[in-house]
């Protein structure tokens, strides 16, 4: 049986949309844990008697939020989501029965390791609360790790 696959030229543009939709959707974040960082170094350097800082953190970014508003960069995490899914289901330059051995392997590595993982963190903490965005990351950062692990060794 033939999996029906994007061509080639999706992994460029999946690339590119998940590159720049995660940075427009996290980039307050990163800003904020940035200066998070940045805080923390200045406050023990006023400890030490170091004073000599001469950026002012911003105590909250929210440059893109305000701009795009909050619902919408919810939406733009969604087509990042979407980019890195195009970036998956794209075939590789040659095609051919191995590499789709193997990304059926993947796959059946990355669906036991998230049923473990989701087994192990229900088991030990009842109250835990995260959201499906942690678990479609998580799923599809192992399958990319464990394709391109195993294209490189074999």
């Amino acid at each position: 049986m033939k999996t029906q696959i994007l061509p080639n030229w999706c992994k460029k543009l999946g690339l590119a949309i998940f590159i720049i939709f995660s940075i427009i959707g996290g980039g307050d974040d990163f800003a904020s844990g940035f200066n998070e960082g940045y805080n923390a170094t200045r406050d023990r350097d006023e400890k030490l008697g170091n004073t000599e800082h001469k950026l002012q953190p911003m105590h909250d970014v929210v440059i893109f939020k305000d701009y795009f508003g909050r619902k919408t960069i919810h939406y733009f995490y969604a087509i990042s989501f979407l980019g890195i899914l195009m970036y998956m289901l794209s075939k590789e330059k040659i095609e051919d029965d191995y590499i789709n051995s193997l990304r059926l392997e993947s796959y059946k590595f990355t669906a036991i390791f998230g049923i473990i993982v989701s087994i192990l963190l229900y088991a030990f903490s009842k109250e835990i609360k995260l959201g499906l965005d942690y678990f479609l990351s998580l799923f599809m950062s192992i399958y990319l790790i464990i394709f391109c692990i195993k294209k490189r060794l074999y």
